[in-house]
């Protein structure tokens, strides 16, 4: 869409971002015309991204942001049409399109907005356009590694039919003993290994108890947790977050502890699967203790002690945990 409403230095940037030829945004969609074998059309609303204001130099910010969003993801979408599981996808992508590679005039059209109530970018297929859309946040922007999880997941997700919602279970629904046990047995008479293809992705597959978290804390500035379940993490890290001091000797007033999660190696979406609670400063006089930690694992989320080594602390949860959509008000 049109963007010369826009100051004369926005609209600079918007060209030199996007337009040039050497421009990432370029670089990116080159490639992923290469590799899916047609012209791949990028259409930005930026109407929903720049309100009249006088800030020109936000808007500045702004325009750099979202290219380095649309950068990201051309940069996952490359991948997905690069990667062992990828022809697959690439098939599904092209017939929901209706689009033949040997067409001149076939095109894949990306549309990209702000979502502005969207704290997470965000991807889907629309089926009226035949397009991905592609929602950015407004306001702070993800990391790129972020960006990146979340856009793969989403696309590899898109052209599949939403789950039918669980009934009859609480906010945190914990599976029967009965339950867990008959699948123990399913796979105990197991003498082989699976296929690597009939294995599912490192982010579903986690979910899946048993659950094993490690915390270690041998000094008085740093704690780290290390947990296979990342929802517990999140949990942890937004308690730990809500009652943390503040720091009111730096002049920023930054939280006594940085609370940190930190995303794993092995996943495609958005998965953690280790926290570091460090304080912040050299010469700060606040500590960082695994107490609050060791309570809260056993205590909230139910988990077990393994065993006690010196500085670390081993716990195993055999019981599934659930986090439910909240209720529409």
């Amino acid at each position: 869409m049109s963007y010369s409403h826009l100051p004369p230095d926005v609209q600079f940037a918007i060209r030199d971002q996007f337009e040039r030829p050497d421009a990432p945004v370029q670089t990116a969609r080159s490639a992923v015309r290469e590799l899916l074998g047609m012209d791949v059309k990028i259409t930005v609303v930026w109407s929903d991204f720049f309100e009249p204001r006088d800030d020109s130099d936000y808007d500045l910010v702004l325009a750099i942001l979202t290219a380095r969003g649309v950068q990201t993801f051309l940069d996952v979408l490359r991948e997905i049409l690069n990667s062992e599981f990828g022809a697959e996808w690439t098939d599904t992508l092209l017939k929901r399109a209706d689009l033949n590679p040997r067409s001149r005039k076939a095109h894949l059209y990306i549309s990209i907005r702000q979502g502005f109530e969207n704290k997470e970018p965000s991807v889907w297929w629309n089926t009226a356009t035949r397009s991905l859309w592609v929602k950015l946040p407004k306001g702070t922007m993800p990391s790129p590694i972020e960006m990146q999880s979340l856009f793969k997941i989403q696309l590899l997700d898109c052209f599949e039919e939403p789950p039918a919602p669980l009934d009859g279970c609480s906010n945190l629904s914990i599976t029967t003993a009965e339950d867990n046990s008959t699948a123990t047995t399913q796979h105990q008479s197991f003498d082989v290994l699976p296929d690597i293809s009939d294995l599912p992705r490192p982010d579903n597959l986690l979910l899946k108890p048993p659950y094993h978290l490690v915390v270690y804390g041998g000094g008085n500035t740093v704690v780290e947790v290390q947990c296979s379940h990342g929802p517990s993490l999140q949990l942890l890290a937004q308690y730990l977050k809500r009652w943390c001091k503040v720091n009111h000797q730096d002049a920023r007033h930054p939280p006594a502890v940085n609370v940190q999660l930190h995303i794993s190696s092995f996943s495609v979406g958005l998965t953690y699967d280790r926290l570091t609670l460090s304080v912040q400063g050299p010469h700060s006089s606040f500590q960082v203790s695994p107490m609050i930690v060791l309570s809260f694992v056993e205590g909230v989320l139910g988990y077990k002690s393994v065993s006690v080594d010196g500085t670390s602390w081993t716990f195993r949860r055999d019981i599934e945990l659930r986090n439910l959509p909240r209720e529409e008000t």
